[in-house]
């Protein structure tokens, strides 16, 4: 069986290589990979999503089980403190008794032995039916207690066996006495007084304080009826208001008397509206005998308890991130390597296809020319397909010594001889060398011999040598072709970026020892996109390669034009020069150039085409220079020529690197902007036609503690592009419904609404509706008194979502607005479908009203569309008198500019009745309106109103 040739063994490695880049199930191995590395990281996500849960409810358990186990010590102390106490109040009684036999002497001090007994009571004594008392153990006297009302209680203590707790009461402010009474009975069951021991605060505070742990802890003793008891840390306040009704810690204590628990976990809100969570124990001891059931509490910022398990949360997400980018510099590292080494195999695998297919001709006589040298006489002798190759008849020979050196390149000649010396001198390997030799014609053709030397005389000396001649000028422009690639663009055979680094790099290191000065000149072609996406990509083609043309056309041939790629061309200029006024005059020079040729027209399939360039130019000669750092800066002078208008070229200057260094450090000040509470609302008034303030529209404002007040302008875009709009419109929402519920308590303002502006990224947020309202649930505002104004460019995707959130928010009774309407993309269409209430005419058609017909025309429209569709309409930009007649005139129910008052903060807000120059205007506009009554507006409005 014949084996495989050379030929197409070549051919199926070529195949194989071709194949490794083949997309898999159109798939290819970059993205299979880059979708691993997704997959992976996806994963682990949600490992450390699962770890965190875990860590979470971790926490979370071991503080709950650590406040039980707290409550249940707490509980074992105060059972063993109250059954003492029990013990000596039944021992005192005993001693009460007629047939006891113990006077009053002995009365008085068994009380006192008892009570030295219990560090936990500071008093003991024996009352008498009316609550005063008649015997004691401490310095009380014959005095009344100041705890009436429990004392009132006494001849109502029906159970001899029930031991009667009092409400804490003051004998000294500040310090809360508790009181624990058995009542003393004749043998006839009437009750004839009383034995009470009155426990130690102190005390009790002090065994209380020695089961917190934590700072933000406190441990309540309640009442079934909410009161307190006991509350640690100390707090007079708290022990004499007790827990309010409706109140976070009762509200949690009755759940957990209905739950009918001995132990519950809950969490609720404490006065400062922070989230804690409450372990609380029903006291379960029946020993006791007690009137009423306590209830142990203790109860942690929620806070504080999460804080134990955010700090590793943060340590995982860190590490996550990083491994995610790591990940992904080392994985596109590999495939950028991969696709070199890819390159290079194929290179390779070419040239070696080449060599072999011509091998495996020249062994079966198809293309190799075959040579016989006589190194004696130094004549060789060639075949016919050997002439074939130079042009010459078959049978033509040179026959004269040396003869076929002349056909040599005399450049290759010197390296031909040296290889044949080598090989003669050791013929254990061929010889091979690469030359040119002349064509008939004149041209050169390159050619590749292989010989052996085949004899040799007696002596050694070399005789005859034989070998093959192949044509290589294909391969040889081949390998021209690939260099050629490698350094310039395909498309406008100009240097392509690799090319100019290199040439850029050189010329700065040349131009740092000299005394000249050069220039890079960045050319970005204007609205290169919307020709492409136009007229098509191969249109776009061949307006670079005219441009690639013209640039050529109106520069030195010293002077380099590369294009980066895209519509993106970079010119090194050099030798402008040894002054730099000089050099910056050159250059300008050729940018005028660049912009006569580039602005004139193209004649492209048929179409008449004009394109416009933006040129930056950065100059560099004396100093230290980068060859990124020109690059760099040319480009944000090309950036500053598009700002310009386009069409014209901007010299980099040092406070263009300014700009960005003060656009790096706005986005960072308004990172800290929300933490520092920097941000403040403005108000602006909203008027009826007749005046009246029917509400505001809240306006965002930054209190920068260097720059001073910054208006949204400034600093709006900058937080689009940071990510941190989403945060500021929740804080702006936030903000405006805590005034909304402020308002509220105020009839003189409970009737205003607040209009609050929304981004479209916000809007998009799928959580957007719910947020809502939950700062309406969690603020108290009235969604009725809410509006939030969309802006136009919302409407352009995903209609239907932006409908659901609209009429999800619309059942709460919130309002929406359309803000600058007729401006933006504005549809019929969208009014039919969108849920709106109010359309707000833009200020640019309000200030033009009165000058252009067209803008006074369209005014109108806009309020008889809003009418017909039921809409109310708010005209922005209302600045004059007249402007406000003319739209009282046309039925514009809204207003809102400067006439009425500029936004300020709400503490500078005044309100009372419209002044007279309000009344003056809407009389001019109306003559025979009756006199109106007085209306809520802001005060002092502009001159002229």
């Amino acid at each position: 069986m014949r084996s495989p040739s050379i030929g197409t063994m070549a051919g199926i490695g070529r195949s194989d290589i071709a194949r490794s880049s083949e997309p898999v199930h159109g798939y290819s191995r970059t993205m299979i990979e880059w979708g691993a590395l997704a997959a992976t990281l996806g994963f682990t996500a949600l490992l450390i999503a699962n770890f965190v849960w875990s860590e979470q409810r971790l926490v979370v358990a071991d503080e709950t089980e650590r406040m039980q186990s707290q409550a249940r010590i707490i509980e074992e102390n105060l059972a063993h403190q109250f059954q003492g106490v029990r013990h000596a109040l039944e021992s005192a009684r005993s001693a009460l008794g007629e047939d006891s036999g113990c006077t009053a002497s002995c009365q008085r001090l068994l009380l006192q032995s008892l009570k030295r007994a219990m560090p936990g009571v500071r008093a003991m004594v024996v009352l008498d039916a009316r609550g005063y008392i008649l015997r004691s153990a401490d310095d009380l006297d014959d005095r009344r207690l100041d705890d009436s009302d429990f004392l009132s209680q006494i001849p109502r203590m029906s159970s001899g066996q029930m031991m009667y707790v009092s409400q804490p009461y003051e004998n000294t402010p500040g310090v809360f006495n508790i009181k624990l009474t058995l009542p003393v009975t004749t043998p006839e069951g009437r009750i004839e007084g009383a034995v009470s021991a009155i426990l130690n605060p102190e005390y009790f505070d002090a065994v209380m304080r020695s089961a917190l742990y934590a700072e933000d802890m406190n441990i309540a003793i309640t009442g079934e009826d909410g009161r307190r008891l006991l509350f640690v840390p100390a707090n007079a306040a708290q022990m004499r208001m007790g827990s309010q009704p409706g109140s976070g810690p009762e509200e949690v204590l009755q759940k957990h008397l209905r739950g009918g628990d001995v132990t519950s976990v809950m969490r609720f809100a404490d006065a400062r509206g922070q989230s804690r969570l409450i372990v609380q124990r029903t006291v379960t001891s029946r020993e006791l005998g007690l009137d009423k059931t306590l209830v142990i509490s203790l109860s942690r910022s929620q806070a504080q308890v999460n804080a134990g398990w955010h700090e590793p949360v943060h340590s995982f997400l860190l590490l996550w991130l990083l491994f995610g980018v790591a990940a992904a510099v080392v994985l596109a590292w590999l495939q950028r390597r991969r696709r070199a080494a890819q390159a290079l195999a194929t290179q390779c695998e070419r040239q070696h296809a080449e060599m072999t297919e011509r091998m495996e001709l020249a062994l079966s006589g198809a293309n190799l020319g075959l040579w016989d040298w006589h190194i004696q006489q130094d004549i060789r002798t060639v075949d016919a397909r050997a002439n074939a190759m130079l042009g010459y008849a078959p049978e033509r020979q040179f026959h004269a010594p040396g003869e076929w050196r002349t056909l040599v390149h005399p450049e290759h000649m010197p390296a031909l001889d040296h290889a044949l010396r080598l090989h003669l001198a050791d013929s254990r390997h061929n010889f091979e060398a690469e030359y040119q030799m002349r064509h008939q014609d004149g041209h050169w053709v390159w050619v590749q011999c292989r010989g052996k030397l085949v004899e040799r005389d007696g002596q050694g000396r070399p005789l005859r040598m034989v070998g093959t001649r192949m044509d290589i000028s294909a391969r040889k422009a081949a390998e021209q072709e690939i260099a050629r690639l490698a350094y310039y663009d395909g498309l406008t055979e100009l240097p392509n970026r690799r090319l100019l680094l290199d040439r850029l790099g050189q010329a700065v290191a040349r131009y740092a020892r000299g005394g000249q000065v050069g220039a890079v000149i960045f050319v970005d072609l204007d609205n290169f996109k919307g020709l492409n996406d136009t007229l098509g990509h191969d249109t776009g083609d061949r307006l670079l390669e005219l441009v690639a043309l013209r640039l050529r056309q109106v520069t030195r041939e010293v002077d380099t034009v590369a294009r980066l790629g895209g519509d993106e061309f970079v010119i090194l200029l050099e030798n402008l020069g040894s002054l730099v006024e000089e050099a910056e005059h050159n250059a300008e020079c050729v940018c005028r150039k660049i912009l006569v040729a580039l602005n004139a027209g193209y004649e492209l399939q048929g179409h008449e085409v004009r394109s416009t360039p933006s040129l930056g130019v950065v100059l560099f000669g004396n100093g230290r220079h980068t060859v990124n750092d020109l690059l760099r800066q040319a480009d944000m002078a090309m950036y500053e020529a598009k700002a310009a208008g386009r069409n014209t070229y901007r010299f980099f200057c040092p406070s263009m690197q300014e700009v960005l260094d003060q656009m790096a450090m706005l986005e960072n000040d308004l990172r800290h902007a929300l933490v520092r509470h920097e941000l403040r609302l403005h108000y602006q008034p909203i008027v009826r036609a007749d005046g009246s303030l029917s509400g505001v529209e809240a306006l965002m404002r930054w209190q920068h503690p260097q720059r001073g007040m910054v208006y949204p302008a400034e600093f709006i875009g900058q937080a689009e592009k940071a990510g941190l709009i989403v945060e500021f419109g929740q804080w702006a929402l936030t903000t405006a419904c805590e005034q909304l519920a402020a308002w509220a308590h105020d009839p003189q303002t409970a009737h205003l609404s607040i209009s609050v502006n929304v981004s479209a990224r916000q809007f998009r947020q799928p959580d957007f509706a719910q947020c809502v309202l939950e700062i309406l649930e969690r603020t108290g505002a009235d969604a009725h008194r809410l509006k939030l104004e969309l802006t136009e460019s919302m409407l352009l995707t995903d209609l239907d979502a932006l409908i659901a959130r609209m009429a999800m928010l619309k059942e709460t009774g919130l309002g929406f607005s359309l803000d600058d309407f007729g401006t933006g993309y504005s549809s019929l269409s969208y009014l039919k479908k969108l849920p709106l209430d109010q359309l707000k005419i833009d200020r640019s058609f309000v200030q033009d009203m009165l000058q252009t017909p067209h803008a006074g025309a369209i005014v109108q429209t806009i309020v008889s569309l809003a009418r017909g569709l039921g809409l109310d309409v708010v005209a922005e930009g209302v600045e004059t008198s007249e402007q406000w007649a003319a739209l009282r005139q046309l039925g514009c129910t809204g207003l809102q500019g400067y006439l009425f008052g500029k936004p300020a903060p709400v503490e500078q807000l005044r309100w009372g009745s419209l002044m007279g120059a309000h009344n003056s205007v809407a009389e001019q506009a109306e003559p025979a309106a009756p006199p109106r009554t007085a209306h809520l507006a802001l005060i002092s409005p502009p001159a002229g109103a």
